[in-house]
């Protein structure tokens, strides 16, 4: 009866906490994830890449793979680990993903790490909260990229409020350069009285901005290059 007892908990630890030691050595080197034959996925920044996505925080880029990752389905309450070079995160699929959001992780997931199950394969890619299971890999190659309200000024180098009120400021930026401070507002598009973020879904580089600075204001012509 004594090795009963010693070998039940034993067992109960390992269920609990899966070794995925060998899957960090398969994946640990993958900085850059071929999806297909044609693409591939970085949270690095590229020279050149197809789109980057605010959402998922990574990068799709055109790529030549001889040999990309095939991955699999895979099912809720697994164990599953977040891979990236230096990091591992373990967890459980938590909840499968919804219109357009990522699948669920209980914990942490990096940005472009390999989803892994605890027999190595692939299940995913790590995305901002959550991970892209096989099908959304696929719809991220086609889909359009999200694009964040917070960055729709980003062209100008100014980041903005939910109220229009300036941020942050980019150095060097064309805001920089003409004087623009924090806690200016933008106040007309195009001669158009605006007063919300939520009611801007999109924003021509060809534009007229006034802006409302200490009480005073000033307009400016934007033409994008």
């Amino acid at each position: 009866m004594k090795k009963l007892f010693i070998v039940i908990p034993l067992l109960g630890y390992s269920l609990t906490y899966p070794d995925f030691s060998l899957c960090y050595k398969k994946y640990k080197s993958y900085s850059v994830i071929p999806i297909s034959k044609h693409y591939s996925i970085t949270s690095t920044k590229p020279k050149k890449f197809i789109k980057y996505d605010t959402k998922y925080g990574i990068y799709l880029i055109k790529t030549n793979n001889k040999h990309y990752l095939h991955f699999k389905n895979s099912h809720l309450g697994v164990w599953l680990a977040s891979i990236k070079k230096g990091m591992i995160y373990s967890g459980n699929f938590a909840e499968y993903p919804k219109a357009d959001s990522p699948a669920k992780f209980s914990t942490k997931t990096l940005p472009a790490s390999i989803m892994s199950d605890i027999f190595c394969n692939p299940i995913g890619v790590g995305v901002n909260g959550g991970f892209l299971t096989t099908n959304r890999i696929k719809n991220f190659i086609t889909s359009k990229p999200h694009i964040s309200n917070k960055n729709i000024f980003k062209f100008l180098g100014v980041i903005v409020d939910d109220n229009l009120t300036i941020t942050q400021i980019i150095p060097n930026s064309w805001a920089d350069k003409h004087y623009l401070s924090i806690g200016t507002k933008i106040i007309k598009l195009n001669n158009k009285p605006v007063n919300s973020l939520k009611n801007i879904k999109s924003i021509s580089k060809n534009v007229t901005i006034t802006f409302n600075i200490n009480g005073i204001t000033w307009k400016a012509n934007y033409k994008g290059k």
